[in-house]
């Protein structure tokens, strides 16, 4: 089975992402921040959505989540990234250090 990553899946595109790779046969790495959030999609979607929680600001979250799909995928390869989780920051992007962007 192939599989994909995506961010951000609790509602909008994220959700309409993760519906419609799960109806072609993917199975669905995605990007929750909240349990209840992961509880809910995994209620909806089933054993081919495989939740990850973590905030997307979180450098160690993300590290430990990417840790998790690779042992996981045991050696297979990623088909897919979707990074569609963000968030806005009220500046100009040349005013904004390294860190925050």
């Amino acid at each position: 089975m192939r599989s994909v990553v995506v961010t951000g899946v609790s509602t909008g595109i994220g959700w309409g992402i993760l519906k419609v790779l799960i109806q072609n046969g993917y199975r669905v790495f995605g990007s929750v921040r909240k349990a209840q959030d992961a509880e809910r999609l995994t209620k909806e979607f089933g054993e081919t959505f495989v939740p990850l929680i973590f905030d997307i600001t979180d450098e160690a979250g993300v590290q430990a989540a990417a840790q998790q799909v690779r042992e996981q995928l045991n050696g297979e390869t990623l088909f897919g990234l979707v990074n569609n989780a963000g968030i806005a920051v009220p500046a100009p992007l040349m005013h904004q250090s390294i860190e925050d962007f």
